[in-house]
């Protein structure tokens, strides 16, 4: 049984019980920020006391697997919020250190990052995209700060987050692009195997449009 991303402020015993009744898999939560500043700033009620007693409560329940989503490029995200990720993952591992009931095993912690896009119709949508070039020195200087072996950090890759970005604020310019894209040979880009981020730009090239205007910073 594998549960989805949890929330860290109320993850009970009462539940921590009823998973350990089968095979239990890694358990998921989603901070999302690494300071309590930038929660605070995406409304993320979440604290870092709050995650840490989680996962404290976890070890001490035999679990030695934990998956912990964050975004990169949040609106006021600084380098010390970037840092801040690395360490509540460090201290995620002190509390294994100290709580966990079956060290043996061995931790593992996989921290993922995903690119933040501004969508419509949320408090965001104003707010730019950072470049992918910027969302790549952010990944660059996190992984530099993951010390850790039981640290496995993976990021997801800047372009679909980039084209998502576009077509969720898009308008009907794009009717074209998109077109062009298919004569391209633009299929099935959900799965990776098959996205060709080449196709898109050449398409956008072609018909003269420009991702940089759907990712900048909107006036109201």
């Amino acid at each position: 049984l594998s549960v989805p991303s949890l929330r860290a402020d109320n993850f009970s015993r009462e539940l921590m019980e009823k998973l350990q009744a089968v095979r239990k898999s890694g358990l998921t939560f989603a901070p999302e920020a690494g300071t309590q500043r930038l929660r605070d700033v995406i409304n993320k009620n979440l604290t870092e006391e709050e995650i840490l007693s989680t996962c404290t409560q976890a070890f001490a329940g035999g679990w030695n697997s934990v998956k912990l989503y964050f975004m990169l490029g949040l609106p006021t995200e600084t380098d010390e919020d970037v840092l801040g990720i690395a360490e509540l993952v460090n201290k995620v591992i002190l509390a294994w250190k100290e709580h966990a009931v079956n060290k043996k095993r061995g931790l593992r912690v996989h921290v993922a990052t995903a690119y933040f896009v501004p969508k419509p119709h949320t408090p965001f949508q104003w707010e730019q995209q950072i470049t992918p070039q910027e969302y790549l020195r952010r990944c660059r200087l996190l992984k530099s700060h993951f010390y850790s072996k039981s640290i496995e950090y993976d990021y997801h890759a800047p372009d679909l987050s980039q084209l998502e970005a576009v077509f969720a604020r898009g308008d009907r310019r794009l009717g074209a692009v998109i077109e062009e894209a298919v004569k391209n040979g633009a299929r099935l880009d959900g799965w990776d195997e098959y996205f060709d981020f080449d196709a898109w730009t050449r398409a956008f090239d072609a018909c003269g449009v420009s991702m940089d205007d759907y990712c900048r910073a909107y006036g109201l």
